[in-house]
């Protein structure tokens, strides 16, 4: 049986009840045909996905299927291997030395004794979530004084669940109380980890203790504010108008604010912003912030790290950047070498660990280059290695990632992926999928002024297209419920001028085709949809000279 669903053929949609466990097992023909439902599903849905930062060309991962029938678990430390036997971290090994050598942060020669400036790092079980949550928690232990795996602890400090901190320096009480600065367009898994993690965020601490003070005039940005704070981050440049970089002036004056206060600060940047696909310029953003650390001695400060001990002490910096690459992390660099191949005229920002501010950086496996799993790679310099809260015998590894049990099968989909393309495959790739999203968004812009000329419903004044220098991101006004169910589009409302516009986005990745852009065109053009009428909680764009 099949239903008809937004111009789109589907069979039967999965139940709840088709996969609802009772007490009986499932006789081989029952459980085999449920299953079948849902690989039919799956296959129909994924060749319309087009508003998610994901890759769905996988064809070369039908042959892991022989894996499965194996439990592969890297349990502790990339680089030092467990008495389980059953894991995959040659793989590992090897996909961490592929994205060192892409960020510009070699390996160490001995593992057991890096320098500082080495990378380490490790592959994910989530996707950048879990990458994000581990920057996070190194980063505050780095900047709160705690102690880290280069440090030499007295007493049973290493042993404690508690973190009870060295006294901090008399003249500055605010020297192990960190600040988080993040721009409006960071993924929600940073508000996420903060809240776990108990670190506050300039606008926290800014509208609590410092009401009125913002350093930053927020007059006709129509944002949010907590006690003249602005909440949600850092503005973005030109707003919910604009491209979605950071705006680096504001970050200036914010992280000036605070570190005049004696508060080291934790800086996140986006290279891939979620839903506008944004490239901050972090080399800029650093150079900016470089003489604001140094007036405030944020460079190279002493640091009181064990309280059994005071004389004990490490010199560590007093900022912290992270870099969430979750999709840019691993496709920029591809512009970048695209560039200077003269395929395309220009590429991102710098923002790996070629700029010595950078402390970390983490990428999703799955947007990019694509996995089957959720997956990314986790990397920072070992010289701010965080220490484990526990050394477990048991694992005979070190307990130095954030999973206890970590997935192997993902470090084989990530190997497996990055072995089947070459690096000029990979940068020709790069090339070709940033042509397309121009594509599109040429595309999107004609029919927005066909729309306009012909007076459509709902889109009388244009569709209000966007795309950023380099993104693989266009978004543009949301259309009626069946369009965005058939394509699978992300719906995300921005604020433009204190008013309330819902777009959607498409992400043109690796799979997607001209031809499905073209389909996708098709439908937009037709009369009605842009008209969410129907729509109980749509909001009816201005028309013409309303603005």
């Amino acid at each position: 049986m099949t239903i008809e669903h937004s111009g789109l053929h589907l069979s039967a949609l999965p139940t709840d009840e088709d996969y609802r466990l009772g007490t009986d097992a499932y006789t081989d023909e029952h459980r085999t045909a449920v299953l079948a439902k849902l690989g039919e599903y799956l296959g129909e849905r994924r060749g319309r996905l087009l508003g998610y930062q994901v890759n769905l060309s996988l064809d070369g991962h039908t042959a892991l299927g022989r894996f499965l029938g194996h439990h592969i678990n890297n349990a502790g430390d990339p680089f030092v291997d467990s008495n389980y036997s059953l894991h995959s971290r040659w793989l590992e090994r090897a996909v961490l030395e592929h994205y060192a050598r892409l960020w510009h942060a070699p390996l160490p020669q001995d593992p057991a004794n890096p320098q500082d400036q080495d990378g380490w790092g490790y592959v994910l079980s989530m996707g950048s979530t879990e990458g994000n949550l581990y920057a996070l928690w190194n980063a505050r232990d780095y900047l709160d004084g705690n102690a880290l795996v280069r440090d030499e602890i007295a007493g049973d400090h290493s042993c404690r669940t508690t973190y009870l901190r060295a006294k901090h320096p008399d003249d500055n009480p605010n020297a192990y109380s960190p600040v988080a600065f993040f721009s409006q367009e960071t993924h929600y898994s940073h508000i996420k980890a903060m809240r776990v993690l108990d670190i506050p965020t300039f606008y926290d601490l800014g509208g609590s203790l410092y009401p009125g003070r913002c350093p930053i005039d927020l007059t006709g940005t129509g944002m949010q504010t907590y006690n003249g704070w602005p909440l949600g981050g850092v503005p973005t440049t030109g707003g919910d108008e604009g491209p979605g970089t950071i705006d680096v002036d504001a970050l200036v004056a914010l992280v000036d604010f605070f570190a005049a206060k004696g508060h080291p600060v934790l800086v996140n940047f986006n290279i891939g912003s979620v839903f506008k696909g944004a490239y901050d310029d972090v080399q800029t953003a650093c150079e900016r912030l470089r003489p604001v650390f140094e007036t405030h001695g944020l460079i190279d400060r002493t640091v009181r790290f064990d309280p059994d001990d005071l004389d004990r002490v490490s010199i560590r910096n007093g900022y912290w950047i992270h870099v969430d690459g979750a999709l840019g992390g691993a496709y920029a660099p591809y512009l970048e070498k695209a560039r200077n191949a003269g395929l395309i005229d220009t590429a991102p920002p710098v923002f790996d660990f070629r700029i010595p501010e950078v402390s970390s950086i983490v990428t999703s496996g799955h947007k990019y280059p694509g996995a089957p799993v959720p997956t990314g790679i986790y990397m920072s310099r070992a010289g701010s290695k965080l220490r484990p809260p526990s050394d477990p015998a048991v694992v005979a590894s070190p307990d130095s990632t954030f999973a206890g049990s970590r997935s192997g099968f993902a470090s084989l989909a990530m190997w497996n992926q990055l072995a089947q393309l070459g690096e000029e495959q990979q940068v020709r790739q790069a090339a070709e999928v940033l042509r397309l999203a121009e594509y599109t968004a040429e595309r999107l812009r004609k029919l927005s002024s066909m729309l306009q000329e012909r007076g459509e419903p709902w889109a009388e004044d244009g569709i209000e297209v966007g795309h950023g220098d380099h993104a693989l991101s266009v978004w543009f006004q949301q259309p009626r419920a069946e369009i965005a169910k058939k394509y699978s589009l992300a719906c995300v409302p921005l604020n433009l001028g204190g008013r309330r516009h819902d777009y959607s986005h498409v992400y043109v990745m690796p799979h997607v085709t001209q031809e499905l852009i073209d389909e996708l065109i098709d439908d937009l053009s037709l009369p009605g949809a842009f008209d969410r009428s129907a729509e109980t909680d749509a909001e009816r764009p201005l028309l013409p000279g309303q603005r």
